[in-house]
């Protein structure tokens, strides 16, 4: 199907090409790409494993120039794993964690295959149409939108096949429409399906919603389902004010509603700031899978669906923030209820909740607060033009590890503070850019260190930092 899908759209530039000069729309086009480089150190506590890797690789793209309307464009995307230590630089004691790989530092490999040293990818071959203020695309593109978006934190991108319409024809609106069939998940080497996409990041799958049986999900390769839709209105009419309101419907899985209101006003050297969010998410179909998916079940060893009958969740989130000249101060926070857990398949795009901080999600967690304060500082006024840093401090506060019914994944609750400076070269070394991310985590709850498997629930997720080196040059 997939295949099929691309190769219409080639099809379909072949013929619009044909009636015209198609040589000057290839003279006139634009070749751009990006050298990448990624050096990460996954440090555990001292008693359990750490882990360090580093990658090399970026991205080869060109795009025609506009022929009545139309453009097509394709990019490779490749990556190269420089160190195969993904396990360990000491003894490990005790973990209790069945997987002995990093969490982390594992993605800078393919996900889907640690041994696999390369990855290579046609991430993006489409169609492009704009007319007046409306632009659409079909073939495999790379798309931002709040909860499917390339991510940052690997190698290579999230990438997605399908079809997207943006459109600004009426004032002060501004409308997204579009349909997902296939997902490329960032750093593997193979286009999936969207229910074949899940659990192909590497991520663990978690616990079921049933805390008498603790029963695991394996909707790994078992999940069905047609596509996404998505939908998305904005609305800029009211002076400093954005609101918009998205929605993705998952076939089979589930709908996701999403609202977001933002004030940002400047008075001289002043600034201020406010927003408001708003989640509601729940099954549709049948989760997935309707093997194991009924009202109920009590004797479920292992979940092939991604989401029960009946689950459901909210999400509240706000925040306000004060900055002068160069400088901003943030503070957010975000409450999910007890009502259940918030599911979104982590291959797909990290969150937009306004606690989310780099390195870890909110996904897989209901009856949850978070409250995060951000520090941004441009360095541009004191003669550092191109220096820039944001650092944050967040509390999350998460029912208990052993309660599956609200915590998917055994995380307790911590604590992390983030580090994140950035550099922008200029001169000669115009396009290099420079990133550097810490990311401390430390449990704030009840571990259960005095059972027989001791880290089960702080390895590879709390207590540790994460170091990230990142160079990027855009050419």
């Amino acid at each position: 199907m997939n295949k099929n899908f691309l190769l219409l759209s080639f099809v379909a530039a072949s013929s619009l090409f044909a009636a015209s000069d198609l040589s000057s729309a290839f003279k006139e086009g634009k070749a751009s790409g990006q050298i990448r480089y990624y050096l990460m150190d996954e440090d555990n506590r001292n008693d359990t494993k750490d882990y360090f890797g580093a990658a090399i690789g970026g991205k080869l793209k060109y795009e025609t120039a506009s022929l009545y309307g139309f453009k097509a464009g394709a990019a490779f995307y490749h990556s190269e794993f420089l160190n195969r230590n993904i396990s360990t630089t000491s003894t490990q004691s005790g973990t209790g964690n069945p997987s002995k790989n990093s969490r982390y530092v594992a993605g800078l490999v393919d996900s889907t295959d640690l041994n696999n040293r390369d990855v290579t990818l046609l991430g993006e071959a489409y169609v492009e149409y704009q007319l007046s203020k409306t632009k659409a695309t079909v073939g495999r593109m790379k798309l931002n939108t709040p909860f499917i978006n390339p991510q940052d934190g690997r190698m290579i991108p999230t990438l997605v096949q399908g079809a997207w319409i943006d459109t600004k024809e009426l004032k002060d609106f501004a409308v997204n429409l579009g349909f997902i069939n296939a997902f490329a998940v960032r750093n593997t080497s193979e286009w999936k399906s969207v229910g074949n996409s899940i659990g192909q990041g590497g991520y663990d799958m978690g616990l079921t919603p049933i805390s008498a049986t603790q029963a695991y999900n394996y909707n790994n390769g078992n999940t069905s389902s047609d596509g996404i839709y998505i939908a998305s209105l904005a609305y800029s009419g009211l002076k400093d004010t954005k609101l918009e309101v998205w929605d993705y419907y998952v076939d089979n899985l589930f709908n996701l509603a999403y609202f977001e209101g933002n004030y940002n006003k400047k008075i001289g050297n002043f600034k201020v700031l406010a927003g408001a969010q708003y989640i509601s998410e729940g099954e549709i179909g049948d989760g997935g899978n309707a093997e194991d998916n009924v009202a109920n079940p009590t004797n479920l060893q292992k979940s092939k669906s991604l989401m029960l009958k009946g689950e459901r969740s909210e999400s509240y989130g706000a925040k306000v923030g004060f900055g002068y000249q160069d400088s901003l101060l943030t503070l957010a926070a975000t409450k999910t209820t007890n009502r259940g857990r918030f599911i979104f398949p982590r291959e797909w795009g990290k969150e937009p909740f306004f606690t989310f901080q780099k390195r870890e999600r909110t996904e897989g967690s209901g009856g949850t607060t978070a409250w995060l304060a951000t520090y941004d500082q441009d360095f541009k006024s004191i003669g550092l033009d191109g220096l820039s840093a944001t650092v944050g401090y967040g509390r999350y506060y998460k029912p208990d590890v052993t309660n599956a019914v609200l915590n998917k994944y055994g995380m307790p609750g911590y604590a992390q503070f983030n580090v994140d400076v950035f550099y922008k070269f200029k001169g000669v070394l115009k396009g290099l850019e420079l990133e550097y991310l810490m990311a401390r985590k430390y449990a704030t709850a009840e571990t259960y260190e005095k059972g027989a498997n001791p880290y089960n629930y702080t390895f590879k997720k709390v207590d540790m930092a994460i170091h990230n080196l990142i160079l990027n040059y855009n050419f």
